[in-house]
């Protein structure tokens, strides 16, 4: 196998390619070797000398010399004599300084340099930083300057073609492999002076301030299928439950768990942890039916509401008079030239034509007065005038008395108001026919003007659209868990008109609620808002959060009450969440996700074992190093001494569907869930699994080394546990006792002794371990892992502090992430 990157490096090494460096040897020596300088085979050494097994035939050191035979010849670059006495004393910074002055240099120069290949980017193990402080603390924590294969100084001087670095050359100089000795011999004088291992402390490098760029990550998370069936039943009292085609009751959540990337332990066992179309699909189910429900029902975001209730304000009613000679004032004479002549206080129309103008009206009642004066035929025709309101005619009137102006009136109702044009137009013009036996003489009108009155009633004023409004504000404060803007609440009062025109005044308060549950502000666990919002609204979009994070729901009325009324703070708030059950349930859940359970109580026990640690506050450690089981009450239960100190590790709901040896299933998730390494297995390396032996893959030489000095030695740690989770002590074919020690596979094994509780006892003292178990409560509070190493490696000490002060408590560290600086978005 290939390891291609670690979520925390924990002394697994990786090939390098193409990396170098320049020295200064000090007191450094170094011999040609005789016949050829390493070697490939066995090798032991004491007094802390180099060595590097001899290739095909045998090294030893004594001292700290170093010595090989095997092929090769006198100019073959060999590793450094090591005496650590000479270096006894020093500091770690000291080491450090004659790193950063006498290696790094040589490892960022642009020929023969090591970060064409080994950039923070390139996704390797080792990675050379900007930062040459930085740079040594993660090799070193990496066991990179350690003499063993594999190391910094083994890839310089190897003689085998496939490991030898830098890849394609040109090779350094003895000088420059003497200068990386120097720093690897002073190493092992530090380290043997009875200092922490360098993986179980906290990274130096991560001591000194972050001076790399701004990280613009956007830190929230859409909202998970348990996450959404909580808030529309907290929002809409309304689990999604309907009564189905054959009478029985759907669940329309269940029913549709697969758009909303849902899990049940029993179909689907992985779950969509960010938007999809699939999601958007089943809200664009969800939306309507629980809106319709509630607007009908006046339930949920409704209740105490009146959707049917007008939403348009009438006006008080109004005379508008437009006089006909006010051509000037937005009244038109058409047709605009022809028989209409303008006389002082009117038209005189001697043809049909009409006054036209657009007048901004209402819905409602309308009167409208004409004022004219005729001019009749001999027979006593009158002229007629008719009144329209676009294509709606008011009808029409017919003028007689020629003596006088005179007054007729028409009315109508406006169903919908809007800009309208009005018309008055004469339309029945006679002049002089030639012939009988019709009545000769000119029929002509003369109007002064025309008077609109209305709408009639009595106005509501504005009391109609600011209750609507009201209402709106009251919807999104239920809905959002903050009050509309002003412009929002503009808007949405449009969008209520709009979809009352197109249909009833319900379907347009349901409209106005899908809209609403479509809302970024819904559908994340932290509405968007929260960037915009300052004060209370601020702080209990944040609860908004907080409250799903921990428990899975949307906060209480009366725990928005208790944090805006300042008789709880979030801290106070933190510590009532984590005390409940539904911490508890929720955190069980998370956990299930975790560590990929199936659902049985068998393969649920690692995740009771883990909820337990956080319910109880017992040392998150005992994951990997407890004595005792969990069982579906969440108690405390003994369990065989076979099990010893090994936690989850030999749980049978852990160890089944994780085979063992000959496969490596079980070691891989061990390193992967639990130390943070991510293991991919490349073509080269999966076309030798058929052939490869567990002694093979930890064979220096072989490309599989790299992944297995680890995953091999904790294999055989696991033997006596069968892929189905028994213990046996004997080989059921041999019947031969069953030795489930590392055997001494790899010396540098940092996990040696019998068993999982063997390596369990190493492996939770690891700062990969703590980092990783840190980053699984970090997840549960910001959806992601923490930038340790980057602009949040001051949260990264704070957390392993009070790792150290508290023993372990998951409950302290949730609540310090909880009520951190980065959590809460302040600078």
């Amino acid at each position: 196998m290939r390891v291609l990157r670690t979520l925390a490096a924990l002394g697994t090494l990786a090939l390098f390619a193409g990396c170098e460096g320049s020295i200064d040897p000090g007191q450094m020596n170094f011999e040609p070797g005789a016949g050829g300088g390493e070697g490939r085979g066995s090798g032991s050494g004491t007094g802390g000398g180099f060595v590097f097994p001899g290739g095909g035939g045998t090294g030893s050191s004594s001292g700290g010399g170093v010595a090989g035979s095997g092929g090769g010849n006198g100019t073959t670059l060999v590793a450094p004599n090591c005496d650590p006495e000479q270096y006894r004393g020093m500091a770690l910074e000291q080491i450090e300084a004659q790193f950063t002055n006498t290696v790094y240099p040589t490892m960022i120069r642009l020929v023969g340099g090591c970060q064409s290949c080994h950039l923070p980017s390139a996704g390797r193990l080792f990675t050379v930083k900007s930062d040459a402080q930085q740079t040594f603390y993660e090799a070193r924590q990496a066991g990179y300057f350690k003499a063993q294969p594999g190391s910094i100084l083994d890839r310089l001087v190897t003689t085998d073609t496939s490991a030898t670095m830098p890849r394609g050359g040109p090779k350094w100089t003895q000088d420059e492999v003497n200068a990386v000795g120097a720093v690897s011999c002073a190493l092992v004088a530090y380290e043997n002076s009875g200092v922490v291992p360098a993986d179980e402390q906290f990274p130096p490098q991560l001591l000194q301030p972050y001076t790399g760029p701004a990280v613009g990550s956007y830190d929230n998370s859409f909202l998970l299928m348990p996450q959404l069936q909580a808030k529309v039943k907290a929002v809409f009292n309304d689990d999604w439950k309907r009564t189905g085609a054959d009478g029985g009751l759907v669940d329309n959540f269940q029913k549709n768990l697969s758009l909303f990337g849902g899990v049940d332990f029993q179909t689907k066992f992985t779950e969509a942890r960010t938007a999809t179309p699939e999601f958007l699909l089943g809200l664009d189910a969800l939306a309507p039916d629980v809106c319709t429900r509630a607007v009908g029902g006046k339930t949920g975001p409704f209740t105490g509401l009146d959707p049917l209730a007008p939403i348009v304000d009438l006006p008080a009613s109004s005379t508008r008079v437009y006089e006909a000679e006010a051509a000037d004032a937005g009244v038109v004479v058409s047709p605009a030239t022809g028989a209409a002549t303008k006389q002082a206080t009117g038209y005189n129309f001697y043809t049909n034509g009409a006054l036209l103008t657009t007048v901004t009206l209402p819905a409602g009642s309308y009167t409208v007065k004409v004022k004219a004066k005729p001019t009749i035929d001999t027979a006593g025709n009158g002229p007629k005038v008719e009144v329209k309101f676009g294509s709606q005619s008011a009808g029409v009137m017919t003028f007689t008395d020629t003596t006088q102006l005179t007054e007729q009136s028409l009315t109508l109702t406006l169903a919908a108001g809007g800009d309208v044009p009005v018309s008055v137009a004469f339309i029945n013009d006679y002049d002089n026919p030639p012939l009988p036996p019709a009545p000769s003489g000119d029929r002509n009108v003369f109007i002064d003007n025309f008077t609109i009155v209305g709408p009639a009633g009595v106005g509501t004023g504005t009391t109609r659209e600011t209750a609507a409004r009201t209402a709106i504000n009251t919807l999104y404060t239920r809905m959002l868990y903050r009050p509309a803007t002003a412009a929002e609440t503009t808007a949405t009062y449009g969008l209520l008109k709009d979809l009352t025109a197109l249909g009833t005044q319900g379907e347009a308060w349901g409209g106005v609620c899908q809209a609403l549950v479509q809302h970024p502000d819904f559908l994340f666990t932290l509405p968007p808002s929260f960037e915009v919002t300052t004060g209370a609204v601020h702080q209990q979009l944040l609860l908004v959060d907080l409250a799903l994070r921990l428990t899975g729901r949307p906060p209480s009325a009366a725990e928005l009450t208790a944090l805006s009324g300042g008789t709880k703070t979030l801290g106070d708030l933190v510590d009532q969440y984590l005390a409940g059950t539904e911490f508890r349930d929720w955190y069980f859940g998370r956990m299930r996700l975790r560590l990929e359970s199936l659902g049985t109580d068998v393969t649920d026990e690692p995740a009771r074992l883990w909820t337990y640690l956080a319910v109880t506050g017992e040392p998150f450690q005992h994951l990997l190093d407890g004595d005792f089981g969990v069982d579906v009450n969440f108690n405390k239960v003994a369990r065989p001494a076979e099990h010893g100190k090994s936690g989850l590790l030999t749980m049978k709901g852990f160890l089944s569907n994780k085979p063992g040896l000959p496969h490596y299933n079980y070691s891989a998730r061990v390193f992967t869930d639990f130390m943070g390494s991510i293991f991919e297995v490349p073509p080269e390396v999966f076309d030798q699994r058929g052939t490869a032996t567990a002694a093979s893959t930890v064979d220096p030489k072989s490309i599989c080394f790299s992944c297995h000095q680890n995953l091999t030695p904790l294999a055989h740690q696991r033997l006596r546990w069968d892929d189905d989770g028994n213990y046996r002590t004997n080989d059921p074919v041999t019947g031969a006792p069953i030795d489930d020690s590392d055997r001494g596979l790899v010396p540098s094994y940092a996990y040696k002794g019998q068993g999982l509780a063997a390596f369990a006892q190493s492996a939770v003292k690891k700062e990969a371990f703590i980092r990783r178990t840190l980053n699984a409560q970090y997840r549960l509070l910001l959806g992601r892992d923490m930038r340790s190493s980057e602009d949040e490696r001051d949260v990264y000490k704070q957390l392993w502090d009070i790792t150290a002060s508290s023993g372990g408590n998951l409950k302290s560290i949730l609540k310090t992430i909880a009520t951190s600086r980065r959590y809460q978005r302040l600078p």
